[in-house]
């Protein structure tokens, strides 16, 4: 049996235990066989014994109990392998189990993640609020172009309507024209009224409301991430 196939059954053997205490007990292991150097490689098997022995003693180590699963000072006995094999003396020297195993990796890698998260993220956020407040600009850019046009139609209709009716009085149909354009632009001038009130009270609340879940939600999800 190499090396790799006995690190394969093991870990196949402990998928009953927790994803971290399995990586520990590999990473334990993989550290003895590398320290070992591959010129050791059959004698460490040898001392260790089969896979299935070592998985029980692992759990046997995690659970704090022994059973029918025993180590003595000549070796570690199990009724249910019915195997005593010597210990290695580097396990010997431990107060049970204490696997460093891919912590200190691991560690390295989330910080690696949550900076490439970091640097990902900075320019979404970035990209997304200023799409955002582009957006805004052009909305409220329409909104105003509507005010100011419902005004203008409105005072400047007034003002043709008034003298159309002073015109009246020396020019009738003049003044009548004039009149009934001011009466209509003051008309259409009411119906832009009517939409930018329409704008105000239907669209704007919506769109705030739109923007500000949006960003709740980056914020969000970049406090979760961190």
């Amino acid at each position: 049996m190499s090396r790799e196939e006995f690190l394969d059954q093991l870990a196949y053997l402990l998928q009953d235990i927790s994803p971290e205490e399995r990586d520990d007990a590999i990473g334990y292991y993989v550290d003895y066989f590398e320290e070992a150097g591959p010129e050791r490689e059959q004698q460490v098997i040898e001392e260790l014994g089969s896979p299935e022995k070592v998985a029980v003693m692992i759990r046997d180590s995690l659970k704090g109990t022994t059973g029918e699963d025993e180590y003595t000072e000549h070796g570690y006995h199990n009724q249910r392998y019915d195997e005593n094999t010597k210990m290695p003396e580097k396990a010997k020297k431990k107060s049970g189990f204490h696997f460093r195993g891919n912590r200190d990796r691991n560690l390295v890698l989330i910080i690696l993640l949550i900076i490439g998260a970091v640097i990902l993220g900075l320019p979404l956020i970035g990209a997304v609020g200023g799409t955002a407040i582009g957006i805004v600009g052009v909305f409220f850019g329409i909104v105003s172009a509507v005010a100011g046009v419902s005004v203008g139609l409105l005072a400047g209709g007034f003002g043709i309507f008034v003298a159309g009716i002073v015109k009246m009085f020396t020019q009738l149909p003049t003044g009548l024209m004039m009149s009934g354009g001011g009466l209509l632009m003051m008309a259409v001038g009411l119906l832009f009224c009517i939409l930018f009130v329409w704008i105000l009270v239907k669209v704007i609340p919506p769109c705030i409301r739109g923007i500000v879940n949006l960003f709740q939600r980056i914020f969000h999800k970049g406090g979760e991430t961190s």
